[in-house]
């Protein structure tokens, strides 16, 4: 595998946003129903502080209502709140049973929620388009979730969820970017070197 530029990193987003948005609903539903079920086999979240991005419908991403439903028994949960006053994503704690509502982006959020620092966080789950075998990453571009990653403790496991398989191209990596610590697909769950 070679390297790509940081100019094909662009090429690349673009070419898995329009791969991603071809896969039928059904194929969505299927992968991210195995991506749940592969996720509880592999990780205890039992009295751990999970965040999770919630699915904007028309990018066909993984389908994380199936996570959210299997920890209903949980107290709280965490996501993230874009706050218009201080232009900028907020970490919020949450009840599960919290009714939802979608933001400017079209991004589920609890319409009930409390703010908290993001080093309460012990395990996140990250959408992203494409990952490679390093567990660096390609999301949108706006650099969103580059910036959460950074406020996490350094002991926050990193889980990226997929309906793609690894890239066979190595992600161009830059010194801002944060790595993942594991990624899961719908076939299999990637660890990766953090050494690399």
């Amino acid at each position: 595998m070679a390297a790509i530029s940081n100019g094909n990193k662009q090429q690349l987003r673009k070419n898995a946003f329009l791969k991603r948005k071809k896969l039928s609903n059904k194929t969505v539903e299927k992968k991210s129903q195995l991506i749940a079920d592969s996720l509880f086999k592999n990780f205890n979240f039992k009295n751990k502080n999970l965040h999770i991005f919630y699915p904007i419908e028309d990018y066909n991403e993984v389908n994380t209502w199936k996570i959210h439903k299997r920890l209903t028994n949980k107290k709280l949960l965490f996501t993230s709140v874009y706050y218009n006053e201080l232009n900028s994503w907020e970490c919020v704690q949450f009840s599960p049973s919290s009714p939802f509502e979608k933001d400017q982006f079209k991004i589920p959020v609890p319409k009930v929620y409390k703010k908290i620092n993001y080093k309460k966080i012990d395990i996140i789950i990250i959408p992203l388009l494409l990952f490679d075998k390093n567990g660096h990453r390609i999301g949108y571009g706006k650099g969103i979730y580059d910036r959460i990653l950074c406020y996490l403790n350094k002991n926050c496991i990193k889980i990226g969820v997929s309906l793609f398989e690894c890239s066979d191209q190595l992600i161009d990596f830059q010194q801002h970017d944060v790595s993942l610590d594991y990624c899961q697909t719908a076939s299999r769950l990637h660890k990766f070197d953090l050494n690399t």
